[in-house]
């Protein structure tokens, strides 16, 4: 069956939903538009909504006045959170928790519509839409009643899931052996285990599309996938490899190529402000406030995501530029340097690149000029590998750093499967 009539099927307003998408689709200055739109939502928080109204209570009516909220704003109970009144049902979600701030939050099912209108048209600048035939690398909870809410919704969403709890060469070849014999159309999932495909596709010299000719396109998401990350995939897999930004309790905030991701103007409206919380002009770096323009559920209204970013304001449109990673992993150097943890990204990503034996890292800070860098790889690690990831922490860091290499058999991954390169102690 088709999505977006299952969706009908399930109470959500598609056709309301399709006229509002298509409205402001069309409207001459999207900006325009958002200024309009955001204050109309925050008149309507302030009406009705009670949590809302004390959060900005002395409001002088300037929109860089508004308080920033915050995931700790919103834990706790999420019904003292939303309005009184509202004009539909509420979808009722909880974020991953990956952030170590889980909290739940709710939409109203106009907005919750319009994210999927908007998720299927960015699909189709990949060359598929949400009725193909995906293979998802994405975690699930092992039991109990969200186990089989997950399996649910594979099925009416027509995508088969794969276990990202295992990436030993055992689960690799079966992962292949399913592309043998089904008619996938795209693959979709967390950067790194994408990664650990590619790498053992490549190992064999193999290329995914070759044994899978209807495939199209790749999509990562949730985990950091740098231009040489797309090229290693696009190597393995065959076919071209877009990124997809997001937060579950906002939406898809932005999608395209490493480097610069259109976001979706027509939902919501982004801020770079600086610690102070001062608005920072555009492609200069600092923290991510995004405001969902129509959700009458949650007030995600200048909501930190956690995220630092850089953004442009081109031809009409947004676009982020630059994504650092969180705000909360970055790390003072003993000589006072501030550095984000993706750098130590950057800083690790080409030396094991260049070594194929190794299927995953992390990078662990045990204090601001001791590191563990953390390697699953078949083989022993040599002094030249050592040695090279020594220089290159000294080269694009600092020097008298602490780095030790060890070799671990797995990287422990969260409930939903995910884990990050980079962690603090």
């Amino acid at each position: 069956m088709d999505f977006f009539q299952t969706l009908k099927l399930l109470g959500f307003p598609v056709d309301e939903a399709r006229q509002e998408y298509h409205s402001v689709l069309n409207k001459d200055n999207l900006f325009a538009w958002q200024e309009k739109k955001r204050l109309q939502l925050v008149d309507f928080h302030m009406k009705n909504n009670p949590f809302y109204r004390e959060l900005t209570k002395g409001w002088d009516g300037n929109w860089e006045h508004l308080p920033i909220i915050t995931k700790q704003d919103l834990q706790g109970n999420h019904r003292q959170k939303i309005p009184s009144v509202c004009k539909s049902k509420l979808f009722i979600s909880q974020t991953s928790g990956s952030s170590g701030q889980p909290f739940v939050f709710a939409k109203d099912r106009l907005t919750h519509t319009l994210i999927w209108l908007n998720v299927a048209k960015h699909y189709l600048r990949s060359g598929v839409s949400l009725n193909d035939f995906q293979a998802r690398f994405y975690g699930i909870p092992l039991n109990g009643s969200r186990f089989w809410k997950e399996k649910i919704k594979d099925l009416i969403s027509h995508r088969k899931r794969f276990n990202v709890f295992n990436l030993d060469d055992d689960a690799l070849q079966k992962w292949l052996n399913q592309f043998k014999r089904h008619s996938f159309r795209y693959l979709y999932g967390y950067t790194n285990s994408l990664l650990a495909f590619a790498r053992y596709l490549i190992q064999k010299d193999i290329i995914l599309r070759e044994v899978c000719p209807t495939l199209k396109s790749c999509i990562v998401t949730a985990e950091v996938c740098t231009e040489r990350d797309k090229v290693l995939l696009e190597t393995g897999f065959g076919v071209p490899v877009f990124n997809e930004y997001g937060a579950s309790e906002v939406c898809v905030i932005g999608f395209g190529e490493s480097g610069k991701w259109l976001v979706s103007d027509e939902l919501v409206y982004l801020e770079v402000v600086d610690e102070q919380g001062k608005l920072l002009p555009d492609r200069h770096s600092g923290r991510l406030l995004c405001t969902l323009l129509h959700n009458e559920g949650t007030p995600i209204i200048r909501y930190e995501v956690g995220d630092e970013a850089s953004i442009l304001h081109e031809g009409g449109r947004t676009y982020i530029k630059e994504l650092r990673g969180r705000l909360s992993d970055s790390v003072v150097l003993p000589s006072g340097k501030k550095v984000p943890g993706l750098t130590f990204y950057y800083v690790v990503q080409k030396v094991i690149n260049d070594n194929p034996g190794i299927k995953e890292y992390k990078v662990v800070v045990k204090n601001n000029h001791d590191f563990d860098i953390q390697i699953v790889s078949e083989e022993e690690l040599t002094r030249d590998l050592k040695r090279a990831l020594n220089l290159a922490v000294e080269k694009y860091l600092e020097p008298g750093l602490t780095v030790t290499v060890t070799r671990i058999p797995q990287i422990d991954r969260t409930g939903a499967g995910k884990f990050k390169n980079f962690e603090k102690l």
